[in-house]
């Protein structure tokens, strides 16, 4: 059974005032743009730090990838135009030769070929998988000369300088592909 209460003052209200209840204050204008805000701001957070973990565990993915896409134009006044470096025949380059037409014996045949061009051969190898064209890679943009002469000793194939046999022991790297007319 509900309890009776004995009236107070705050029972008896002032004739021709009608209010009651709680009154508040009238919510202010923008005030859901601060919520809004900072799950922008968590979200951005997790967003560059999920990111950033993939770049570190990762070996597929290296900072080159994402210079090359955000990389800023340098404004030089006065940029020298490059020089293409001669093609040269350097006995100390090691040349790596790789097979990548599939046919067997064409490492063998084409390290004979530019051995006998004056070149120094390295390992001669298949590749791990075919490729369509011939390739001469270079790591160190110094040896661009040296690449430049393999492939007018071979006469096809193009140059690449790239870091990706860089950790092999030869200064070049051709990887002979289906192009090749043995």
């Amino acid at each position: 059974m509900a309890e009776k209460t004995e009236r107070d003052q705050f029972d008896d209200l002032a004739p021709g005032l009608d209010r009651r209840g709680v009154h508040r204050a009238p919510k202010r204008r923008g005030a859901g743009f601060v919520p809004f805000a900072w799950a922008a701001l968590a979200t951005g957070v997790l967003v560059v730090g999920g990111v950033g973990t993939l770049i570190v565990t990762s070996d597929s993915i290296s900072m080159k990838d994402f210079e090359s896409i955000f990389a800023l134009p340098t404004a030089t006044a006065s940029a020298a135009p490059r020089v293409t470096p001669s093609p040269t025949v350097d006995p100390a380059s090691i040349v790596n030769v790789l097979n990548a037409t599939g046919e067997t014996g064409v490492a063998t045949a084409v390290g004979e070929k530019i051995a006998a061009e004056g070149w120094t051969v390295g390992a001669k190898s298949n590749a791990s998988k075919n490729a369509d064209e011939t390739f001469i890679y270079y790591g160190n943009p110094s040896l661009e000369g040296a690449a430049r002469g393999l492939a007018q000793s071979l006469g096809y194939g193009e140059i690449k300088l790239t870091d990706k046999y860089i950790e092999s022991s030869a200064q070049l790297t051709l990887v002979v592909g289906l192009d090749y007319a043995g």
